[in-house]
């Protein structure tokens, strides 16, 4: 394959016939010719062209000039083993990762390299597509997709690219693929006498096991109080019902959040009765009242939790209690997932932006997509082999592996990468001062038409 990024040309040598004289007897002369490999021409000219190499023959290894990658990216350190799988498929590229603080916006890092007359090549994304899109800091990846035979052969879920494209431009694709699922207490179930739950278990289940196993005296509850159970739990709640198409209640289109409608403000209100009706997960006031032992389901004081693939070494590491995972409980209609896709774009200002490309599509490769399944993250390519490659890996031996595979099946996708006026979208801080404080729960009404007005008002003027 040729290169597009330049390299050390590779001339092929002619060598002129060589004239062997032997000399027998001082009365025989004989001259030869011996050809090499290149097919010189008998005359030892050199003007012949250059001859196509036998059908044998090695092709001449591709030669190409180093590159360095600037990688902004916060998994600083985690990503290492990866980097060194790159270096193995392109061994001219070198990955150097350029670490993110809290500090510091990305938009502020990405103008410091530019200011600097360093560039960054590759970036993860820290607040909506739309954004970076707007102050022309991202490419569009369309005409690099079409012609990357990795993405070619990748069979990818529905909806892969569309939560990343705005005006028909892809404006980057997951750097990883982030599953969450129901953690276990198997032990605290085991006390109170409940077996572990099938993976085709609903939210009444998941409601009455919560209940069954919570004993203030002894400090137990059913629930952990955290915020993740609202964000993630209840909003799948109301997709699994058919009161939303998407996660943060929003309609199939991504024009409108469907958070005030009557069905999903009764999700709420189920959810919101878990603490003021069941007592089987503390609200904010008596969690912290306790010592916010059931604040962190590590404690072992909660039979239930959401987590990803961020608390699996901690677990696994010092839980003293046997623990497992779950699917997302089946709703009326469905049983969905939550995922979350980190974006991973790519630089207008980079200087280097075919083998940057290079390092977004090798994350869709085999190898690429086993080292993730191996952190815990979910596979981003449908693929039989990555399938059966869960049931391999060390991170889930001994574990409910169905329930891992049944996870990235059902996922759905987190929205609001590219939804104008995302960031002021506070469904979040609502239904956490509803579900674990005493704010009132109709509050959600006039936010969530105020929301709804001014997000058609920025589409509106992202159009003109």
């Amino acid at each position: 394959m040729k290169s597009n990024w330049g390299g050390i040309r590779i001339e092929r040598k002619r060598i002129a016939s060589s004239i062997i004289s032997m000399v027998m007897l001082m009365t025989f002369t004989l001259a030869g010719c011996s050809s090499s490999n290149d097919s010189a021409s008998p005359s030892g000219t050199g003007n012949d062209p250059a001859p196509t190499p036998a059908p044998n023959q090695p092709a001449a290894e591709e030669k190409h000039d180093p590159v360095t990658l600037k990688f902004i990216s916060w998994k600083n350190g985690t990503y290492d083993e990866l980097y060194s799988l790159f270096h193995q498929k392109y061994p001219w590229i070198t990955i150097e990762q350029v670490p993110v603080t809290n500090s510091q916006p990305i938009m502020e890092i990405i103008a410091s390299l530019e200011a600097a007359g360093t560039p960054a090549d590759v970036t993860e994304i820290d607040s909506d597509l739309i954004t970076f899109e707007q102050n022309n800091l991202i490419e569009d990846l369309t005409p690099y997709i079409e012609k990357s035979d990795i993405f070619k052969n990748a069979k990818f879920p529905d909806g892969f690219f569309e939560t990343m494209m705005f005006n028909n431009k892809k404006l980057a694709v997951p750097m990883v693929d982030v599953p969450m699922w129901v953690l276990v207490n198997k032990d605290l179930l085991a006390k109170h006498g409940v077996d572990m739950p099938a993976n085709d278990w609903s939210y009444d289940d998941f409601r009455n096991i919560a209940k069954q196993v919570t004993d203030p005296s002894a400090g137990e509850y059913g629930i952990t109080t955290q915020p993740e159970i609202q964000m993630r739990l209840l909003s799948s709640k109301a997709i699994a019902d058919g009161h939303a198409a998407n996660h943060q209640y929003m309609n199939e289109d991504l024009t409108q959040s469907m958070l005030s409608t009557p069905d999903v403000m009764n999700d709420v209100k189920w959810f919101q009765e878990l603490v003021t009706k069941d007592g089987s997960m503390q609200s904010n006031a008596a969690a912290e009242e306790g010592g916010n032992v059931t604040k962190d389901f590590i404690n072992g004081k909660t039979a239930f939790a959401i987590g990803g693939d961020w608390v699996l070494p901690t677990l696994k590491e010092k839980a003293t209690f046997d623990w497992d995972v779950l699917p997302f409980p089946k709703g009326k209609v469905s049983q969905p997932g939550y995922s979350i896709y980190g974006p991973l774009a790519l630089l207008s200002g980079s200087k280097h932006k075919e083998e940057a490309f290079l390092w977004l599509s090798f994350q869709f490769t085999p190898e690429a997509q086993k080292w993730k399944i191996d952190q815990g993250a979910n596979a981003s390519v449908i693929d039989p082999e990555l399938t059966s490659y869960y049931d391999q890996a060390p991170i889930w031996q001994g574990k409910n592996i169905e329930a891992v595979k049944i996870a990235q099946k059902n996922a759905k996708i987190q929205s609001g990468l590219t939804v104008p006026g995302w960031n002021d979208y506070n469904y979040n801080n609502i239904l956490n001062d509803i579900i674990f404080g005493d704010r009132d729960i109709n509050d959600i009404i006039p936010e969530t038409e105020t929301w709804n007005k001014k997000t058609q008002e920025v589409r509106a003027t992202l159009k003109q």
